[in-house]
């Protein structure tokens, strides 16, 4: 359970396809203290098994999709102690969750689309040293040119895309600026304990590439939040990818009040009665 992009398409032609859902979205890190624990890193992909993220609600319109998860501080702890990765320890009963609301605008007749991100710590632990990353296995052509992507990194305008030998560029930046970059073949990518920031690098010739931005944040105490968006467009040069990039990127920041707006709202807060029964049950199709 999580936020993933099946596929995304540019006038027809394949940007993201059949990509595995953890290689199209946001991943995050922090580490949990409070004053019975000592710091525990945690490292979140975009999609993990219920019930560590459980779903409180979902609305799909026809311009803008949103959703409200949860993550379950206790029940990842518990996974990490059953699995011997971390000591065991007594578990308080301390608010333990974390929310993530996501709105995704796909606006029609505009070449990008917007997601917006706002993580909520509605916990009793701080989360030190919290990182967002943003990671997507481009597959220009679709299954047709998926293996001979090229790569780049704009760093005045923190665009870092995809495109191959026909032409097809595809590309993504967030409104806060990127701390780290970095673009690799797709089973190279790590993300651990020992490796948490990216590498500033980039792979220097045709493969299977995935792309990733981090963005580094300071230590988000209970109550507070951290919020950003994100612009991934398709395009036919470099420059025309940029430019409908940044259009998008001052677009986002037009909606960010509506977002905030939805975000405060009772009924964006409100757990749907489907998913409560659905939430205690461990999701086998999720990828570990």
């Amino acid at each position: 359970m999580g936020f993933s992009i099946k596929e995304l398409m540019f006038k027809g032609k394949y940007l993201i396809a059949l990509t595995e859902q953890v290689y199209a979205g946001p991943w995050f890190s922090f580490k949990l203290k409070n004053k019975s624990l000592e710091p525990i890193g945690v490292l979140l992909k975009n999609v993990e098994s219920t019930p560590i993220y459980k779903m409180v609600n979902s609305r799909i319109g026809t311009t803008i999709n949103r959703i409200t998860l949860d993550f379950d501080i206790k029940e990842y702890l518990k996974k990490l102690i059953a699995q011997k990765k971390i000591k065991p320890i007594v578990l308080s009963e301390q608010n333990s969750l974390i929310r993530l609301y996501i709105d995704v605008f796909n606006r029609p007749n505009v070449p990008y689309v917007n997601a917006f991100f706002t993580i909520k710590n509605i916990s009793d632990y701080d989360l030190l040293d919290f990182s967002l990353y943003f990671v997507f296995d481009f597959d220009i052509n679709g299954l047709d040119g998926f293996d001979n992507d090229l790569s780049g990194y704009d760093e005045e305008n923190d665009v870092i895309y995809q495109y191959d030998d026909t032409g097809l560029f595809g590309g993504f930046s967030p409104i806060s600026r990127s701390t780290f970059y970095e673009t690799c073949l797709t089973k190279n990518f790590n993300i651990s304990s020992d490796k948490l920031n990216l590498s500033n690098t980039l792979y220097g010739q045709p493969g299977e590439i995935l792309s990733a931005l981090q963005i580094e944040f300071k230590t988000l105490k209970p109550d507070q939040s951290f919020q950003t968006a994100l612009t991934i467009s398709g395009a036919l040069s470099k420059e025309e990818l940029i430019k409908s990039i940044n259009e998008g990127k001052i677009k986002a920041m037009k909606f960010l009040s509506q977002v905030n707006r939805s975000i405060k709202s009772s009924q964006r807060n409100e757990q749907e009665e489907a998913f409560i029964k659905l939430n205690l049950k461990e999701s086998v199709d999720c990828n570990d």
